[in-house]
């Protein structure tokens, strides 16, 4: 809304202003940039809402529970069980996103996926500092993560093709800061995509 509509309206009000005696006390447009703020403001809001939601929906099952296929995986050291236990939840956040794929604008979607995706890096993130002498995890969890990585990064390359960015598919922010953590566990491997 603001990239189209907000030049076309400031032009209008260009247009309308030069119609308007000078020495009023008002200028066309002047309130313009606060309405941007709110609306921005306003779609961060709304955008950090529908990811807490689609989060909270895959806690809804204990098959997609992030952080429970992550503590089950404890004792399981081979990565095909890993995998296995996460083809639930990729099922899930696959067919979610085909379903925002077919609700939202391009750009909208790509922001609500990324989101999602920092929303799912951030519990893996969470589960691990609340166990950083326990090691036990970290195996499942780089399974996890790079489960994370190809489901999200798939389905956009898959849905928008051409229509996606570079940037697009970099992992965000939480994702980067789990392999970080993962990788200093890593002995002899300081390129935090050795696992993935």
């Amino acid at each position: 809304m603001l990239d189209l509509l907000r030049p076309r309206i400031e032009t209008q009000f260009r247009s309308w202003g030069s119609c308007i005696p000078t020495g009023g006390s008002a200028v066309p447009g002047e309130r313009l940039s606060e309405i941007t703020v709110m609306l921005r403001t306003k779609f961060r809001n709304y955008l950090q809402a529908v990811v807490e939601k689609l989060a909270e929906n895959t806690r809804m099952q204990s098959a997609t529970k992030l952080k429970k296929v992550i503590q089950d995986s404890k004792e399981t050291v081979v990565e095909s069980d890993v995998r296995s236990r996460m083809q639930p939840l990729k099922e899930q956040i696959t067919n979610t996103i085909n379903h925002l794929h077919n609700i939202f604008d391009t750009h909208v979607f790509v922001a609500i996926c990324r989101g999602y995706w920092d929303r799912m890096g951030q519990d893996v993130l969470s589960f691990l500092e609340n166990r950083k002498e326990n090691r036990s995890w970290y195996k499942g969890s780089r399974v996890a993560v790079s489960v994370l990585d190809d489901t999200f990064a798939s389905q956009l390359q898959q849905l928008l093709g051409n229509a996606l960015q570079e940037k697009d598919l970099e992992p965000p922010r939480s994702i980067m800061e789990v392999r970080s953590m993962l990788c200093k566990d890593a002995p002899n491997h300081k390129d935090p995509n050795y696992y993935y």
